[in-house]
């Protein structure tokens, strides 16, 4: 069960071997305080650092006495930790989503999420009744805040005070897709790239390109080869490359109230991976190549070599973690560890357009996820990549941050140690200095005193760990993405 601990719920029911991770169910517990303080700083903060980052992901997770039953299934809430003159300001915020409202008002859930079915049985679930949480990642573009959920369009957010403003147009004004939480943005012109589906008889994909000033310049309609889901995708200078991995969901269950959308989907590996390499001007036909299966939560980045592309990310032999009555994402909720077989290896494709074949290479079979690129090197040939890491065993949930060269595959890591979760690290540029050089900055959890905390570590010496860490009052959920907006930034 869940027990108060502040304004947070913290989950303390554990057994067995999974006793020293009992702290670990402080990430999947509601937040149901909305703060604005300064939080005590240990350490150093660089004066460099002079802008907002802004998290995104779950912050409510029961209201009413029903608990939500997986880690994607809470309302989204922002974080914010605003740098200047030497402080660090933070505020978190609940998305005023229709949905979140409705509930709000009606002081219990109502709708369905992603794994979590509407009390009230069949009926309630029939349909896809799934409203827009707006929980997974967080983009900052000029005088407005997004938040991207993967259900209809993003929320629009006033990025000074957080207030939602609302739905927001992105994409043709005659196209109603659900649009990916992760965007791509061309480091060479700025433009914007978003990925929409529509799920029918057939899977059905809309891209569209926005320039910096948010007119559209693009966008096309694509049919799929068939249904699967994805989470993030790739583009590079003239191409976006969809990964349709064999992980299927069975609309008939969805729509019939059966099954939530994710206990509906299955993984198929004998299928393999089927990669839809789309021309963005449209000039082409999509070029269909088969790779071996495996599922992508997170891509780094993908480049062009000529007529070759090369894509890096962080792949699975199973999504077992995600799916399934065991995974840890749905455990986690129940205080249980969970099923988490399958490590996230850091693995490149190379396409070779022209011969039109795949070639899978794996460049650190360690244990990764939430990689993240310098901004200036998207879509562009990079060198690194920084990833959240486990110093051992196969777990989702990490207590490192690894540095990786991806010419060499040499990996500079610093792990926090046992006790300690460290959430998707955001790199931000030093604009003094060499262009890898930086900080990340990583929301962690510190399970021995229950608080949050903000790690600041220098990019280029992570071996020396955290030179500075904004301690928070309390928990805080598991943050899914973040962004950073520098000061200056209109």
């Amino acid at each position: 069960m869940c027990l108060p601990f502040g304004d947070v719920m913290v989950d303390r029911k554990q057994s067995g071997a999974d006793d020293d991770k009992a702290w670990l169910s402080s990430l999947a517990c509601s937040m149901t305080q909305e703060h604005d303080y300064y939080p005590e700083v240990q350490g150093h903060l660089p004066a460099a650092l002079q802008g907002s980052l802004y998290r995104n992901g779950p912050g409510r997770f029961e209201l009413g006495g029903v608990r939500k039953t997986h880690l994607l299934d809470g309302d989204g809430m922002i974080q914010a930790f605003d740098f200047s003159g030497g402080r660090v300001r933070y505020r978190n915020r609940f998305v005023r989503t229709p949905k979140f409202l409705q509930e709000e008002q009606a002081g219990r859930f109502t709708l369905p999420t992603w794994t979590t079915r509407a009390p009230g049985g069949l009926w309630p679930n029939m349909g896809n009744k799934i409203k827009s949480q707006a929980g997974v990642t967080v983009v900052a573009r000029p005088n407005c805040l997004y938040a991207f959920d993967e259900v209809d369009l993003p929320y629009g957010l006033d990025p000074a005070t957080l207030e939602t403003l609302g739905e927001q147009p992105v994409g043709a004004a005659n196209v109603r897709a659900s649009y990916k939480a992760h965007t791509k943005t061309d480091a060479r012109t700025g433009d914007w790239l978003l990925l929409g589906v529509e799920f029918g008889r057939r899977m059905t994909l809309h891209l569209a390109e926005h320039a910096p000033d948010g007119a559209l310049l693009r966008s096309q309609r694509v049919a799929a080869p068939r249904s699967a889901y994805f989470h993030d995708w790739f583009a590079t200078e003239r191409y976006v490359i969809v990964s349709l991995q064999p992980l299927q969901p069975s609309l008939p269950l969805f729509l019939a109230g059966l099954k939530s959308f994710t206990d509906s989907m299955r993984w198929r590996p004998e299928l393999g991976n089927l990669l839809m390499i789309i021309d963005r001007s449209g000039a082409q036909k999509p070029l269909l190549l088969p790779a071996p299966a495996c599922f992508m939560w997170h891509a780094l980045n993908a480049y062009e070599q000529g007529n070759t592309i090369v894509a890096d990310f962080v792949g699975y032999d199973t999504p077992d973690h995600f799916v399934g009555a065991q995974a840890a994402f749905r455990t986690l909720l129940q205080g249980r560890q969970g099923l988490q077989s399958s490590v996230g290896s850091v693995r490149r494709y190379v396409i070779d357009l022209s011969q039109k074949r795949v070639l899978e290479e794996v460049i650190s079979a360690q244990s990764h996820e939430f990689p993240m690129l310098r901004p200036a090197a998207a879509l562009a040939r990079h060198r690194y990549g920084y990833f959240t890491t486990a110093s051992e065993g196969t777990t989702v949930f990490h207590d490192g941050l690894a540095r990786i060269d991806v010419d060499s595959g040499r990996r500079d890591t610093f792990s926090m140690g046992a006790g300690v979760h460290l959430g998707e690290a955001v790199f931000v540029a030093d604009e003094t200095a060499s262009e890898e050089q930086g900080w990340l900055l990583s929301l962690g959890l510190d399970g021995t005193t229950n608080r949050s905390f903000l790690g600041v570590f220098a990019a280029h010496r992570l071996a020396d760990g955290p030179v500075a860490r904004i301690q928070l009052q309390h928990p805080t959920p598991l943050s899914f993405h973040g962004w950073w907006r520098a000061a200056t930034a209109n």
